[in-house]
């Protein structure tokens, strides 16, 4: 009798163990990674296929690489303030595994480095009023902000220190420049690049006026410098 009874146990754990498997197999999803970034110690990566965004501990991705996730939790308007980014819809797991790599020397680069999406964890102090002396027939970031409209498409150029630097989102740098001039929100711009300057660097920056940018996956900008080059 005890024998059956055992026999029917270990069954009964077969059968549980091989259910829990089966549901596992079926969560588990892959992609091909359309866009990714790191911050601190986390990756983003946008999943090709349905546009979903993903967050996991920090895993070397890169774009094109296809990837396999399972379960985790669903965020609705998450903000990213490192980012300074809102997502709609992200999902949080607890792990990204790569599957298939499109480019090793992409892998190589991403680990060498700090995490792409922020540059440094120096922190730029920001500028006072009048700290910065304009550029002689620029712009500041406050005469910009008011003359948008009339600057659409126009190349401006400005003095302005670098405050943060996120690298490798959408193929560009992406660089937030202050100048003392201007009233929040409208104090800051952000310049995209494929130049790479420092935290904390005071820069000339010349750049195209572009307003009520759309990039898509989340990206909406009223305000934009576009194809920035930057000297000291």
């Amino acid at each position: 009798m005890f024998t059956i009874l055992k026999a029917i146990l270990v069954i009964g754990t077969l059968l549980l163990f091989a259910t829990a498997i089966s549901a596992n197999e079926q969560s588990l999803k892959t992609g091909a990674v359309a866009e990714t970034m790191a911050v601190g110690s986390y990756v983003y990566a946008r999943v090709e296929d349905n546009n979903l965004w993903l967050a996991a501990p920090f895993v070397p991705v890169a774009v094109g690489d296809t990837i396999k996730f399972a379960g985790g939790a669903m965020m609705k308007d998450f903000y990213s303030p490192v980012l300074e980014r809102t997502f709609e819809d992200i999902l949080f797991v607890p792990k990204l595994e790569v599957i298939q790599q499109v480019n090793v020397e992409d892998h190589a680069n991403t680990m060498a480095h700090e995490p792409i999406g922020i540059t440094s964890s120096e922190v730029a102090t920001v500028p006072k009023a009048g700290e910065i002396e304009p550029l002689s027939g620029g712009k500041t970031i406050a005469s910009i902000y008011s003359e948008q409209s009339q600057l659409q498409n126009q190349k401006v150029a400005i003095r302005a220190r670098v405050m943060k630097v996120s690298l490798n989102i959408l193929g560009k740098n992406w660089i937030t420049l202050q100048d003392g001039s201007g009233v929040a929100p409208d104090d800051q711009l952000i310049a995209t690049s494929s130049e790479v300057v420092s935290i904390g660097e005071l820069v000339t920056v010349e750049a195209v006026v572009r307003n009520n940018v759309d990039l898509g996956s989340g990206y909406n900008y009223r305000l934009l410098l576009e194809n920035a080059s930057f000297t000291q």
